[in-house]
């Protein structure tokens, strides 16, 4: 049974993002002829002849969509172009919009402690009304950036809120961090590492972007450098978007899709976290998809071609995290637990074959030899016949956590910008922020080698 999921898309990234995501799923059933159990795992079918609207059962003729997702914002711009969008404007009803017209200053606390509250009773009353449109939820996935104020501040209140009134749901994140050679909002070391308590602590399972490696994995889909993007660095945020959106459709699939080794939202928190507190996964897939899906990969599905696909899947080059250079290979390769996600006309014994071979250079740790899980869903993604996703729970993620540290630690040291945020916050959030990072980079230094230590 298809179990459904609830997207909840925080903030001017979150929301663009979500706008890229849902027409990724609306060209993906343009081709059904009527309403289908992977259609209900995030749509709902609704017949807008009567008031209220009946709901339709999977298996029914399509009516009306209405996706299964929240839309929130501080400012009132990118939901408003959504929802005027000509194919997706009727998928959101008025009360699964909740906006304001401020905005939070690129401010974590103003998004936390000024908007969460403000905006708690709408939220809450907009989940309850999803959950209760569920036969059987089974998630909800949070996309926000983490380095401006809404999405880092708001969607830090929103994720705490699905804890409380929700626990048993998993709850999934895919957040976007600031790059430390690209970085727009000054002010985003602090938000980010803000934001990353309350990740940590809960959330159950964390997808960290960044927006140089997107960039970067975007240029190559254009076959350019990424300076060479024809419209600039700013106007890279569609193709980057979209990108995402392939990662987001590419991850669900195995929840939506009939497949002989699915591996649903609950399945990859159980076999790629093996500590609560470690929950952050790098993703990476292959091949590269171009944007306008025009070049529809219809070469021959044969044993070398997935294996080549599968090195480029879990090579450092297609990670969608910055690799430090200083960060070896074999560093880079280490895992307390992979993920294979296969999508497409893909042989079962051509996918166990292709994860045999790569399984000796995955590095994984002496405590969890059998870490590495398959997924094999049968329906390809859009513009190609068959596509590789990996997630791997890796310890190189704390380079990328000392690196927010470091740029968080020189704000922090000469007090900078530091008055916006005690006006609303107190100052000790700053120092618990900072510690817990610091604790999670420490675990997962030694996580590969030993169970870590951690301190309750």
């Amino acid at each position: 049974m298809v179990r459904e999921m609830v997207m909840v898309q925080v903030g001017q990234c979150g929301n663009q993002i979500g706008r890229r995501f849902w027409m990724e799923l609306v060209q993906e059933a343009a081709s059904q002829g009527g309403f289908d159990a992977a259609m209900s795992a995030l749509f709902r079918n609704v017949d807008t002849r009567y008031e209220p609207a009946i709901e339709l059962d999977a298996g029914s003729l399509l009516a009306s969509l209405r996706a299964r997702a929240i839309l929130v914002d501080t400012e009132e711009g990118v939901v408003s172009e959504t929802r005027r969008h000509p194919i997706l404007g009727d998928l959101f009803e008025e009360t699964q919009v909740i906006t304001d017209v401020g905005g939070a200053g690129n401010n974590w606390a103003r998004g936390y402690a000024s908007y969460g509250p403000k905006f708690q009773p709408r939220v809450e009353a907009a989940l309850r009304k999803a959950v209760e449109a569920c036969d059987s939820p089974q998630a909800f996935f949070l996309v926000y950036s983490v380095g401006g104020g809404t999405g880092s501040g708001l969607g830090s209140s929103v994720l705490e809120l699905l804890r409380d009134i929700y626990p048993d749901l998993c709850r999934f994140n895919v957040a976007v961090y600031p790059s430390a050679d690209y970085e727009d909002v000054i002010t985003g070391p602090y938000n980010a590492v803000l934001a990353t308590k309350c990740l940590t602590e809960a959330s159950d399972c964390v997808i960290p972007l960044e927006n140089r490696a997107l960039l970067d994995y975007r240029a190559r889909q254009a076959g350019l450098g990424a300076s060479q993007l024809p419209d600039g660095i700013g106007a890279g945020f569609d193709g980057i978007n979209d990108v995402i959106a392939q990662l987001l459709s590419h991850l669900t699939a195995g929840a939506r899709y009939p497949g002989g080794l699915n591996m649903d939202l609950n399945e990859i928190t159980t076999n790629l976290v093996p500590f609560q507190r470690l929950h952050y996964l790098t993703a990476s897939f292959s091949p590269l998809i171009s944007c306008n899906r025009s070049n529809l990969d219809k070469g021959i599905i044969d044993s070398k071609r997935e294996h080549r696909i599968f090195l480029e899947a879990c090579a450092t080059t297609s990670k969608l995290v910055t690799t430090y250079a200083k960060t070896s290979q074999t560093s880079s390769n280490r895992a307390l637990a992979c993920a294979l996600f296969v999508r497409g006309e893909a042989a079962s014994a051509n996918v166990i074959h292709a994860s045999n071979c790569l399984r000796p250079s995955l590095k994984l740790p002496r405590w969890n030899p059998d870490g590495l899980k398959m997924g094999l869903c049968r329906v390809p993604p859009l513009g190609a016949t068959s596509a590789v996703l990996c997630l791997k729970n890796s310890p190189s993620i704390a380079q990328n956590f000392d690196t927010l540290k470091n740029r968080f630690n020189k704000l922090y040291k000469v007090k900078a910008m530091l008055h916006h945020y005690t006006q609303v916050v107190d100052s000790t959030v700053f120092e618990d922020a900072i510690n817990d990072l610091e604790g999670v980079i420490e675990c997962y230094k030694s996580a590969d080698l030993n169970a870590p230590n951690f301190h309750v």
